[in-house]
């Protein structure tokens, strides 16, 4: 199976890239990176002190969780013959993917970590363009969605979704989803990197369906119920005064009250491939 992959620049959207590199049934006609922020960005200038300091805490332990859950060799990368990196929002969108991709004859699509694609190139790429999510849809769509379920104290909402994109957002049909095991002693970003990594784990199945579907000319499912369930966040929505609760009030310790019975989370419907 032919396929292009498009993913974000950190090394958490490139995992799905390596895990990709590494089948054997499928061959990676073209890579298209988008240059994503700073890894520790820095903050706001009209935040406080407090804020300011939450924030380092924040991104510095996003980074040292993914330098331990994503150790793996990026130099493959310099194998993909057919590659472009694209450095901002309209220019994702522009004349230059687009031509990349219609010279591209994919049979499959895989996304992770990139801007919202929309046409004249969501019509140009494969109908089997499959997103990686790091949200369990419907419960948690849009954005920074491996953050809301330990600001609404639901840890076990954390998850990963597969699905189809469509013109709208997170609303196509659900391929597989995971959720992590959780441990004592995991932080929020520790349980997020987990989390990708089990959908990760998953990966070659996806895969194989989707060889499958296509040998037997199975059509994908819409389900016009997703566009009205769950909430769809924003990236508008998350606001650096949020960190008070996970790290001064909680003290990033959500797992493990959760895995003691002090916080209660809702068990998700998961869809998986059988």
């Amino acid at each position: 199976m032919k396929v292009i992959v498009i993913t974000g620049s950190h090394p958490r959207n490139l995992s799905i890239l390596n895990k990709l590199y590494q089948n054997n049934k499928i061959e990676i006609t073209g890579f298209i990176m988008f240059k994503r922020e700073e890894i520790i960005p820095k903050p706001n200038n009209n935040l406080d002190e407090k804020l300011k300091k939450l924030w380092e805490i924040h991104f510095k332990k996003r980074h040292e969780s993914e330098k331990k859950y994503y150790d793996f060799d990026l130099d493959f990368i310099k194998n993909l013959k057919n590659q472009i990196i694209i450095n901002d929002n309209k220019e994702f969108n522009g004349l230059e993917v687009l031509n990349f991709i219609k010279s591209n004859d994919a049979d499959a699509c895989f996304i992770q970590g990139c801007p919202l694609i929309k046409d004249p190139i969501l019509s140009a790429l494969p109908s089997y363009t499959i997103n990686l999510h790091l949200g369990l849809i419907p419960y948690y769509k849009g954005s920074i969605t491996a953050f809301w379920p330990f600001y609404y104290l639901e840890p076990g909402m954390l998850g990963t979704t597969y699905h189809i994109i469509d013109k709208y957002v997170d609303t196509g049909e659900i391929i597989h989803q995971n959720v992590p095991t959780l441990d004592y002693g995991d932080t929020m970003h520790d349980a997020s990197c987990k989390s990708l990594l089990s959908a990760l784990n998953d990966i070659d199945l996806v895969v194989d369906e989707i060889i499958d579907r296509q040998k037997n000319n199975i059509k994908i499912t819409k389900d016009y119920t997703l566009k009205n369930k769950g909430r769809l966040f924003k990236k508008s929505d998350w606001k650096p005064q949020m960190l008070i609760k996970i790290y001064s009030e909680y003290k990033d310790n959500i797992v493990d009250l959760f895995l003691n019975g002090k916080i209660n989370s809702e068990t998700p419907n998961l869809i998986k491939i059988k």
